[in-house]
């Protein structure tokens, strides 16, 4: 368990990891924004609840909490849904139609206390409106990141993650290579679908992220960007040109479990 750190004005990421054997580390990384209308995003893992819930309420009261942003139904970003919802009685959990459905597989959510947000759309959360910016490359069809326009801070969700040897918080705490390979490893292995689409499809995206021009960029899996952070919009685009990254066979599988 890590303990969070402050990237922005009122705002903490709530850092925890999970391994990928053979590789590294897979950060899994969650949000507070504490402003007039505090704000939680996403919640860790299932593995993680425990910690989750009790680093997130030192940082604010359950009742204070007015909004839960949910990037997308996977288990490693609604680890907690249900807990928070049931801890915060004033949060209304934002998500999209698409989302809903899927959290509903699982999750008897409060359907008066859902607030949907599509990829395009403005939200007023009391001293900010945040932007739903859906990021360029995802693994779910109900993905959307925002972006915070009071600190400039952008929340990719699972895009620009960075397998890691060290769950370190910035990326500039990396040399240039491993953090490169790390890079690229995480987002061809997550977004595997990368390769049926033209590279200028995914420039094109990466350009509605350069338009709001963040000082910072926080993801869902990884290090956050804060110096020069629009370089991984660059990285991003050259990914069309790469090859996806091959999954191991039950062999291979066996070999790094015995190595480890």
């Amino acid at each position: 368990m890590q303990d969070p750190y402050q990237v922005a004005d009122e705002t903490f990421v709530i850092p925890d990891a999970v391994p990928v054997p053979g590789i590294g580390l897979l950060p899994v990384n969650a949000m507070v924004v504490r402003g007039e209308q505090p704000m939680l995003v996403d919640t860790l893992a299932t593995v993680h609840r425990e910690s989750y819930l009790e680093r997130v309420f030192e940082i604010v009261e359950p009742e204070d909490v007015k909004w839960l942003f949910i990037s997308h139904e996977d288990r490693d970003h609604t680890g907690s849904v249900m807990q928070v919802m049931e801890r915060c009685p004033n949060a209304r959990l934002i998500t999209n139609f698409l989302g809903l459905g899927k959290l509903a597989e699982e999750f008897e959510v409060p359907l008066d206390r859902v607030n949907l947000l599509n990829d395009g759309e403005s939200l007023d959360i009391g001293d900010r409106v945040i932007e739903a910016i859906r990021p360029p490359l995802y693994d779910s069809s109900a993905t959307r990141g925002f972006y915070d326009p009071k600190t400039d801070v952008y929340f990719s969700a699972d895009c620009f993650g960075t397998v890691l040897t060290d769950n370190v918080p910035f990326a500039d705490d990396m040399s240039a290579a491993d953090m490169e390979e790390g890079f690229y490893w995480m987002n061809r292995a997550n977004h595997i679908w990368f390769h049926h689409i033209p590279t200028a499809l995914i420039e094109e995206q990466a350009a509605r992220i350069r338009a709001v021009d963040p000082a910072l960029i926080v993801t869902g899996h990884g290090p956050t960007f804060r110096h020069d952070p629009l370089q991984v919009c660059d990285w991003i685009a050259r990914i069309g040109d790469m090859e996806p990254v091959p999954m191991p066979n039950q062999a291979e599988f066996e070999k790094s479990l015995a190595g480890a």
